[in-house]
């Protein structure tokens, strides 16, 4: 298994494809493998990096408070290890945080930018939806039930009519070898729970994608909306019929929306 020591921290990651440099960096609770679906495509395209953030996965999850700016400087620190000078950044909800971070301090070490399904500053009804859930795993929730709570706030109801498909998510959900800890959920939670840049997101130059999800209820596109008028070069696309995990539930057109824009 790939794993390397950056940051003061194991990482675990692969590597896919060939071509130009693409990361994908996902959200709170996401290892690698949320990435699956979209990397069939992706990889196609680009040389592809993906690997699991401090506090989820095969990564460590030291017991000390996580920040945006941390976890940016570990993905940093990642592809300096690696040898991956520039590339392009894909972030997803917390993980589209921590591409903001590393636009801000690290702008010479990005093409393009992709944020999707994220925020700029604290959103009050996530912070509340994600701390019910750390609340629910303290009071010894199995990981069943835990899926079955989150998955209102993460897909469409088209997704969640489909009972296969609800099944298979939770299904996928209990067959993960490396859950992530409580210690891991809880320390992502504070970073992306402490995440304010909304002030500095207008000094961001680097041609950006802000992703939304129609029905996302987690972030919705308004939020999404805001990062683009934000920053000064940048363009704003909705998913129709996806809430907040377009790369999954529609992996296809998240790919192809991702592609266009790197390589028009």
């Amino acid at each position: 298994m790939p794993k390397i020591t950056v940051n003061n921290i194991s990482m675990y990651y692969e590597q896919h494809g060939s071509g130009d440099p693409l990361v994908l960096i996902g959200g709170l609770t996401a290892d690698h493998q949320v990435w699956k679906s979209a990397l069939r495509i992706l990889s196609k395209h680009f040389h592809v990096l993906i690997f699991d953030n401090r506090g989820a996965g095969q990564t460590d999850a030291p017991n000390i408070p996580y920040t945006t700016m941390m976890m940016a400087k570990d993905t940093l620190a990642l592809m300096t290890a690696l040898n991956i000078p520039r590339a392009h950044i894909v972030g997803h909800s917390l993980g589209g945080c921590i591409a903001q971070q590393m636009a801000l301090i690290a702008p010479d070490k990005i093409n393009k930018l992709v944020i999707a399904c994220s925020r700029a500053k604290p959103n009050t009804l996530a912070t509340m939806v994600l701390t019910m859930r750390e609340k629910l795993q303290s009071l010894g929730m199995t990981d069943d039930v835990l899926a079955e709570y989150v998955m209102p706030f993460l897909f469409s109801e088209t997704f969640l009519s489909q009972a296969m498909q609800v099944k298979g998510f939770i299904q996928w959900t209990l067959n993960n070898a490396y859950p992530q800890t409580a210690i891991g959920y809880q320390q992502q939670l504070h970073a992306v729970a402490h995440h304010d840049v909304e002030a500095q997101l207008s000094k961001i130059m680097i041609p950006t994608l802000v992703i939304a999800g129609e029905e996302d209820c987690l972030m919705p596109a308004k939020y999404g909306k805001a990062i683009a008028e934000m920053i000064p070069n940048s363009v704003f696309k909705i998913i129709a019929d996806c809430a907040h995990m377009p790369h999954v539930e529609k992996s296809h057109e998240f790919a192809e929306r991702v592609i266009e824009f790197i390589d028009p």
